[in-house]
């Protein structure tokens, strides 16, 4: 598990719409989507996800609300 894997879907997200699409159908099952994810190549808690999103809003100078 690490944060660059969180942040490359962080940015796969932002990028890809058919990705982004796939992984928003199916997010009412949350064992399914963390599934998901790990069939992708991703593999992150939610504790990294939090610390990518922090780094991704330093990178492009964002304050979060």
């Amino acid at each position: 598990m690490s944060v660059e894997s969180a942040k490359a879907y962080i940015e796969r997200m932002r990028s890809d719409e058919a990705f982004r699409h796939m992984v928003n159908d199916g997010s009412e099952d949350e064992a399914a989507s963390w599934a998901l994810l790990r069939e992708h190549g991703f593999d992150f808690t939610m504790q990294e996800f939090r610390e990518a999103q922090d780094l991704i809003y330093a990178e492009y100078g964002i304050t979060p609300m």
